[in-house]
Order: structure tokens, then C-alpha cells, then sequence
């Protein structure tokens, strides 16, 4: 028998009280590049998908939670621009110390 080097992973998503669906890595990394690049197009290049399923993943989550995660100003000659509510960057930040604070536990987990 050979011995395989393992590692603890684990997925980290939110959800409401009533257990559904917010955010979880996809909608968390379309949240950052937004948030980086001013743009939902740019963003959803970064992340793979298109324009459209990246405005579904932004839609649902606010729809589930009732809040406005992305402000969006409409092109026009120069172009839209969409950016992080203050709720949606305050989500995002709150989503990002879990994800940092679960990896530390499980990097120390495998020491």
C-alpha cells in the first residue's frame, strides 16, 4: 500500500435564517472582481461565465436577501459602471474573514 498525503478543504457558503442560498465561492469571486474592476462584464470575463449568468447570480442574491449588492449605473457613450453597495461590499468582507479565519483552522488541522 502506497501512503497518500491528504489535506482537510471544505466549501464555505451563506445562507439565510431560513437556509437559502446567498453566497458561496462563485458569487463571492464575481462580488471581488466587481469590486476591483468597476465592471459586471469584466468581472464575469474574470470569472468564466457570461454577462447574463453573472447578472442571475447578482440578482438572486439580492433577491434572497431583500438588499441591493451592486450599484449599476447604465452604459451610455462612455459606458456603465457597476460597484459594491455598502451592503454587498460589507457581505463580501464578512464572507472573506470566514473563508480566511476556516482556512486557518484547517491549515493548522493538518500540521
Amino acid at each position: 500500500m502506497t501512503h497518500m498525503e491528504t489535506r482537510p478543504k471544505c466549501k464555505l457558503w451563506l445562507e439565510t435564517r431560513d437556509g437559502r442560498f446567498v453566497l458561496g465561492e462563485g458569487t463571492s469571486a464575481l462580488l471581488r472582481f466587481i469590486r476591483e474592476t468597476g465592471s459586471l462584464s469584466d468581472a464575469a470575463k474574470a470569472c468564466d461565465i457570461s454577462y447574463a449568468h453573472a447578472w442571475k447570480k447578482i440578482r438572486k442574491a439580492e433577491k434572497q436577501l431583500g438588499l441591493t449588492l451592486v450599484d449599476r449605473i447604465r452604459g451610455g457613450t462612455g459606458g456603465g459602471c457597476s460597484s459594491l453597495s455598502e451592503e454587498g461590499a460589507s457581505l463580501l468582507d464578512r464572507y472573506d474573514r470566514l473563508r480566511a479565519r476556516l482556512d486557518d483552522v484547517l491549515a493548522r488541522s493538518s500540521e
